[in-house]
């Protein structure tokens, strides 16, 4: 199956296929060689956030978020292939994994990330997962190609390919801003890095809604300035998810816990 298009950029891009090409159906055994980009990209890489290497999870933007909205809502699979460039590196579907259907091959969950509260967050900014169905999981435990190298490249040179970093730090500061919605600036040493690279000494950080004074035995109380009662010999864990192949790269917080 050949469709006609010629794109010369290297570029991540997550495209529809019509729907009588039954990716969900025996995908491992799927010729999708020959398969060429056609029309616009479902998602094109510029509308993605953030892409984490080892867990396949992305954040979109309003655009990518609405077109996903607009397919939860109606029922059926929708098949896709994940390009780089002109080159089909495999195919899924998306759907809603809320049906009772298995499925066997990649999917993105639309009814996980876009569905209707209270059961998931319809964000104008979602988190999918390019996640594996039953039984793919074991048939793709040796070659995952959600981990192809051409993949993490055009990601990476695009600025949108992040790795999970752990790291040890205390606390030498916090700073109460004062705001509306209460925040606090941590100015946190690295003692440690446990996984992954970071150059840092140390970091700073605002977190809101008490996040992280706990860990550091500090007092939830608003205020403003700097707050002297806390324990500056705690050592907190940190998870942080690091851009890849950048001098100074951008980070954001996953998560946290005390020593």
């Amino acid at each position: 199956m050949v469709f006609a298009q010629n794109s010369a950029k290297k570029e991540f891009a997550i495209y529809l296929l019509p729907e009588n090409i039954q990716t969900y159906q025996h995908s491992l055994n799927f010729d999708f060689k020959n398969l060429k980009p056609t029309g616009k990209p479902f998602i094109s890489q510029n509308e993605i956030i953030y892409y984490q290497k080892e867990t396949h999870k992305f954040k979109v933007d309003f655009y990518a978020s609405k077109r996903l909205k607009q397919i939860n809502n109606r029922d059926g699979t929708k098949p896709f292939a994940v390009f780089v460039g002109n080159e089909a590196i495999y195919v899924g579907a998306i759907r809603k994994n809320n049906l009772s259907q298995s499925f066997d091959g990649i999917v993105i969950d639309t009814f996980k990330a876009v569905g209707n509260p209270p059961y998931y967050s319809n964000s104008d900014y979602p988190i999918l997962t390019l996640e594996l169905g039953h039984p793919s999981a074991e048939n793709f435990k040796d070659t995952d190609l959600r981990a192809d190298s051409r993949i993490f490249k055009a990601l990476e040179e695009s600025g949108k390919l992040y790795e999970e970093v752990e790291l040890v730090v205390i606390c030498n500061n916090i700073v109460g801003t004062g705001k509306r919605r209460p925040s606090f600036v941590f100015t946190l040493p690295v003692v440690n890095v446990t996984k992954g690279e970071f150059v840092e000494k140390k970091i700073t950080i605002e977190l809101f809604d008490g996040k992280l004074l706990a860990e550091f035995d500090a007092e939830s109380r608003m205020f403003i300035g700097e707050n002297t009662n806390f324990n500056k010999k705690q050592e907190v864990i940190l998870k942080i998810s690091k851009q890849v192949g950048k001098e100074k790269p951008d980070w954001f917080l996953i998560e946290y816990k005390k020593k």
